[in-house]
């Protein structure tokens, strides 16, 4: 979740006289009333201020401002969200003995207001940690599990013919700059719903297209954040943002609903279409008294479709807008994995993820995009379920914490040079990627939380990225400079660009 929300309730608070009067005479209230911490009091950390807490030391990109903090309070500090305390956990080390090692006190969520709402309450990636989310989580493994199936439902047909949907789109552009945003998006969004609903849409479909907006605008209002989370006297001043957050989630509840409703109407169990179908399919085989016995509703397993459109949608997208980029930029980069492509698969067969292995220079290239991009610097907020103690600290039963993932990748000591982007680090003496580079990479996340479609997004990523490389040259325009630079947000995208793309 976003921090740039406290500066923008900050500036909306002192927008008015009035409102900046309130604000003031609150501020001057807690500064005489001595705050007590929600974490122990061992823990370091920058002081705040009353009210606001860390807000105004955080500047526009909080995830570096963490990152630089490390090297001052360590890999366990604590900031002021608010008034609410909050662990702030940094390094490769350190995220793996939480999450991993100790991943039962660090797998719950915050009772944050507005995740309330978000698939009406029964959000499996929002709801808390316990009997019915591990029931849940089960289920949505296995639903995508079986969907994955390469022999029942050959989804990388659908990705491979997408890619060269994608590929022909930028080609007709005939050596014109084009941004690519909008159509990579587009392209990711027709494989999300031919894996959840079954069905390939036309790129000017309207479903097709309300979806992607929805999707859109729930990334924006969540990369905003919601103040209400971490201050809830700030719904006085928040409400209109915070109902078109809600028109937004009610929006996307509906149209997934339809859809579920003419699945359930046509369900046969002997004929999985879909993910969708998958799902339906766990309602029927799991016992009633065993969904009971967690608090697991039908309605928590299918609100699971949501989900995953949200999860697989802008994550794999901004992923493959970073890739475009910095090939753009690095053209020499760009070349070695086009001449290893042509080497292995040739310039007519088109690359299947049964590749990968024996493409190393380009596996390395792809891990090294999600690590300089590191798309989800904070990944979703976690919460401790229970009091616990981490290298010395004591931290409390349902204490916010954030998992610092750009200080993982941006640690010197596994990343040498952490801001040049080179490839060459995820390979060892013998040309094949080191494995042990990538155990300190975590681009998935960790634990009990850890990415459940990471198998999808990672032949989604390979074959779009492979196809493009193998059949596009991709430069940038004449007198143009690539700025390799982010937009904060939930996840993290690059400045508006534009590419040249000519065939091969």
């Amino acid at each position: 979740m976003s921090l740039l929300w406290l500066q923008d309730v900050y500036l909306s608070l002192t927008a008015t006289p009035v409102s900046c009067f309130l604000l003031l005479l609150v501020a001057l209230t807690l500064w005489r009333i001595k705050s007590i911490p929600v974490t122990s009091a061992v823990i370091p950390g920058p002081r705040g201020i009353p009210l606001l807490g860390n807000l105004l030391q955080l500047g526009k990109k909080p995830h570096v401002t963490l990152t630089n903090w490390r090297s001052r309070y360590g890999d366990v500090y604590q900031i002021t969200m608010g008034s609410r305390a909050a662990v702030v956990l940094n390094g490769v080390q350190t995220i793996k003995q939480a999450l991993v090692k100790q991943a039962g006190d660090f797998a719950g969520r915050p009772d944050f207001y507005s995740f309330k709402f978000i698939g009406n309450g029964n959000s499996m990636g929002f709801g808390d940690y316990g009997g019915r989310w591990k029931m849940h989580r089960k289920i949505a493994q296995n639903a995508l599990a079986t969907f994955s199936n390469k022999k029942s439902n050959p989804i990388d047909k659908a990705i491979a013919t997408e890619a060269d949907v994608l590929v022909s789109i930028f080609l007709r552009s005939s050596g014109q700059p084009v941004n690519p945003h909008n159509e990579i998006y587009l392209s990711v969004g027709s494989i999300i719903c031919d894996i959840c609903f079954g069905k390939k849409y036309k790129r000017d479909d309207s479903d097709f297209l309300t979806l992607v907006k929805l999707n859109d605008e729930f990334m924006a209002f969540a990369g905003a954040g919601n103040p209400v989370d971490i201050m809830p006297w700030t719904r006085f001043f928040t409400q209109r943002s915070f109902n078109g957050f809600l028109r937004i989630l009610q929006l996307m509840d509906t149209f997934c609903k339809e859809k579920l409703e003419q699945h359930i109407a046509t369900y046969n169990q002997g004929s999985i279409r879909d993910v969708t179908d998958c799902l339906i399919r766990a309602v029927h085989e799991t016992a009633a008294e065993e969904k009971a016995a967690v608090g697991l509703t039908d309605e928590h397993i299918l609100t699971t479709v949501q989900e995953l459109i949200g999860a697989g949608f802008d994550t794999i997208a901004s992923t493959l807008q970073w890739a475009v980029l910095y090939m753009v930029a690095h053209p020499d980069i760009q070349e070695m994995v086009y001449q290893e492509i042509l080497q292995v698969v040739g310039k007519v067969r088109q690359p299947t993820l049964e590749d990968l292995p024996v493409l190393p220079f380009t596996e390395a290239t792809i891990l090294e995009v999600m690590r300089h991009s590191c798309i989800f610097p904070f990944a979703l907020p976690h919460s401790t379920t229970r009091s616990t103690t981490l290298y010395g600290h004591r931290i409390p039963e349902k204490t916010l914490v954030f998992v610092n993932l750009w200080s993982v990748t941006r640690d010197n000591s596994y990343f040498q040079e952490p801001e040049a982007f080179n490839p060459r680090r995820f390979l060892d003496s013998s040309g094949q990627v080191d494995r042990s580079m990538v155990d300190n990479f975590l681009p998935y996340g960790a634990g009990r939380r850890k990415c459940p479609g990471e198998f999808l997004a990672r032949m989604e990523i390979f074959m779009f990225f492979t196809r493009l490389i193998q059949t596009c040259n991709m430069s940038c325009a004449k007198g143009d400079n690539p700025i390799i630079d982010s937009k904060y947000g939930l996840t993290l995208k690059p400045l508006d660009f534009n590419a040249v793309f000519t065939p091969r």
